[in-house]
């Protein structure tokens, strides 16, 4: 195993870590202060001075801090924030709580965030550092593979989450790389994601990134991490790593500064702005600071004192469409469903129609349902109907959502939810009250929002509203509309029970919300149809 190409690396990587350890105590500091830091010489000397929010990349973060300390270059106050690339682009889609300026881990999180971003999107400086990707394990258990889609083979690999993380992405970006125009080669890639994706969907937390990430690893555990995070743990945790790429090369992950405040104007004077601490951070001092932290160049030139890999081929993907593709897949088969179910039990659900009650059948296409879906999958119940609630509200709640595989007394929650017809109440009212119902349901699922799930509710009904007293289809609309957040979404999937059901008036509300709506006008067809809404992830 080795650390650099052609050279000992052991031996280098136990000089490096007798020499720099002295300076983990402050290091630790640092990066605990860069967290919520705003510089306090750049208003030296200003009669006012401007605030703008900056979100950094975790590992660059504590650097960021300490060279913009030492900085004086405008009349500007920074208060940085430590935070993932895939946390910070969902929250441009919106534009709540963008920040000004971002500096992510992997410059193609910009392009990522531009497609669905509130405001303007725009990278504005040669990137500030770099780190070359590698894998890191014990020392002697990461096992050399001939390239990165063999690496995304290895057992003992936790990829992470790429719609989070720089380096779980660029990773992929790497094995992508390197298949250059061959489609059967990409086949392969999609193949070895799919285990990683299914292994991420079952997971109940974010996993460890970044320190936190390495620390964890022991016996055969093998992480994708960069040349600079490896670095910071040999000296401030005197452990030492084995490090791995392949000889084809790697993907470098570098660090620019992009301008992302979704109002024009402050957008304008963040570019600015933005030019000025370009300036500061490639600086001397700034670059002496970011050198020792084990961050490389904005080229990418073998870190000094015999630090690190040496020089390493990098690797460049080059149509970013296929990485989109590699994205979606990801999405689809790594994100768990969690959704809450709404039913009509109005009186014309439990009216016969050749014998059966459209909410029998709804009953049954639920029991096959249960057949399809894991115990990842989280559901609630709802049922709705007019005056059926407590006074002024039109549903109960049956099961709040919740895990299939969670106990309830004696029951699990896939029991409750897919034996709704066991809960259906004694007494419901004659009206369907959807308006009101399907408002309440959309904020009750927006408020419980898990962002490593595929939110959604799914409304069955055999009928339009019926409901005088309550509002009207323009006001719904109206609502979801302003409730409706790109970046958190939360798709109305409806789902018209017979013939009977308004069409019209379903997709009309699904469309707001950026669902879908079906249609059983067979009741065969139900069943699937509840699969389908169910499995929906093409919205997000």
């Amino acid at each position: 195993m080795t650390d650099e190409p052609g050279a000992t690396s052991r031996r280098r990587r136990n000089s490096d870590r007798a020499r720099m350890v002295l300076v983990g105590i402050v290091v630790a500091a640092l990066a605990v202060a860069a967290l919520s830091f705003v510089s306090g010489q750049w208003g030296i000397g200003c009669s006012t001075t401007d605030e703008y929010a900056l979100a950094v990349a975790p590992a660059l973060a504590p650097a960021v801090g300490e060279a913009l300390a030492r900085a004086d270059t405008g009349c500007a106050a920074f208060e940085i924030t430590a935070e993932e690339p895939g946390d910070v682009a969902s929250r441009l889609g919106t534009g709540a709580g963008a920040p000004d300026l971002w500096i992510p881990e992997g410059g193609w999180w910009a392009r990522r965030a531009q497609d669905n971003a509130a405001g303007s999107v725009r990278t504005i400086s040669f990137p500030l550092a770099t780190s070359p990707l590698v894998l890191a394990g014990a020392p002697d258990a990461v096992p050399v593979a001939p390239n990165w889609r063999s690496a995304l083979g290895l057992a003992g690999l936790d990829l992470g989450n790429p719609l989070r993380t720089g380096t779980a992405a660029g990773v992929i970006r790497a094995a992508l790389a390197e298949t250059a125009d061959n489609p059967v080669a990409v086949g392969t890639v999609r193949s070895a994601l799919a285990v990683h994706a299914q292994r991420e969907g079952a997971r109940r937390e974010e996993p460890p990134t970044g320190q936190a990430a390495l620390e964890r690893i022991e016996g055969d555990d093998v992480i994708v991490t960069t040349e600079q995070q490896v670095q910071v743990h040999r000296r401030t945790r005197e452990r030492d790593l084995d490090v791995w790429i392949p000889e084809n090369g790697t993907v470098m992950v570098d660090y620019p500064i992009v301008v992302t405040a979704p109002d024009p104007d402050r957008n304008a004077r963040a570019a600015r702005t933005g030019a000025a601490l370009a300036d500061a951070l490639h600086a001397a001092d700034a670059r002496a600071i970011l050198s020792r932290e084990g961050f490389r160049d904005g080229v990418g030139h073998a870190l000094p004192d015999i630090r690190g890999l040496g020089t390493v081929p990098v690797l460049e993907l080059q149509d970013d469409a296929i990485m989109s593709e590699a994205m979606r897949t990801w999405t689809l088969l790594a994100l768990p469903v969690r959704t809450l179910i709404v039913v009509d039990v109005s009186e014309s659900m439990r009216r016969p129609v050749d014998g059966t009650t459209p909410l029998e059948l709804v009953a049954q296409a639920a029991r096959a349902a249960d057949d399809v879906f894991p115990d990842s999958v989280s559901a609630g119940l709802w049922m709705f109907a007019s005056d059926i609630g407590v006074p002024g509200r039109d549903y109960v709640e049956i099961a709040p959502v919740r895990r299939f595989d969670t106990m309830i007394g004696s029951e699990t929650q896939r029991e409750i939810v897919t034996s709704l017809d066991k809960w259906v109440p004694d007494s419901t009212g004659t009206g369907t009250a959807l308006y009101d119902t399907v408002l309440e349901a959309f904020r009750t699922a927006q408020a419980g929002y898990d962002p490593r799930a595929v939110n959604s509710v799914i409304v069955v009904t055999d009928g339009g509203n019926d409901d005088p007293g309550g509002i009207g289809k323009d006001e719904l609309l109206a609502a979801l509309g302003r409730l409706r957040d790109p970046a958190r979404p939360v798709p109305v999937l409806t789902v018209g029970v017979t013939d009977t059901a308004d069409g019209d008036v379903l997709a009309e509300i699904a469309t707001a919300t950026g669902g879908s709506s079906y249609l059983a006008g067979d009741p065969s067809e139900l069943a699937q149809i509840l699969v389908s809404a169910l499995a929906d992830r093409s919205r997000r």
